[in-house]
């Protein structure tokens, strides 16, 4: 599998409630938008909130400090690249881009690339 992995902060002025429902609206973009950009799994995963600063991290690793991480799956590289490269595809992605700038802050989150191996 290929998949993006993206780690999100949200724009500064919207609160942990607006900014989920505001990923919440785009997510179903996202669903109307899957076979255009022949998308195989899409998920979504907000972080635990500690209730001491001890259990914030596991294995002295740094700490989470971005709002959301969401994940896309594609079935190979090739398929990721191919939708992007018709009209439909980019019709998508500018869709599912502009809409994204509402909630995203984009220059201080991180997007990752990558061949998944299942290990089990």
């Amino acid at each position: 599998m290929f998949k993006i992995i993206m780690f999100v902060r949200k724009k500064q002025h919207l609160s942990t409630e607006e900014f989920i429902k505001l990923w919440e609206a785009h997510s179903q973009k996202v669903i109307n938008y899957k076979e255009a950009l022949l998308i195989k799994d899409y998920a979504k995963t907000f972080p635990f909130q500690p209730t001491d600063e001890k259990s914030s991290t596991q294995r002295e690793t740094l700490p989470f400090t971005f709002d959301a991480m969401g994940e896309l799956w594609y079935e190979s590289k090739d398929d990721f690249l191919r939708a992007r490269n018709t009209p439909e595809g980019q019709k998508a992605l500018a869709d599912l881009r502009a809409d994204e700038l509402k909630f995203v802050d984009m220059v201080n989150s991180v997007m990752w690339l990558g061949t998944e191996e299942r290990i089990f």
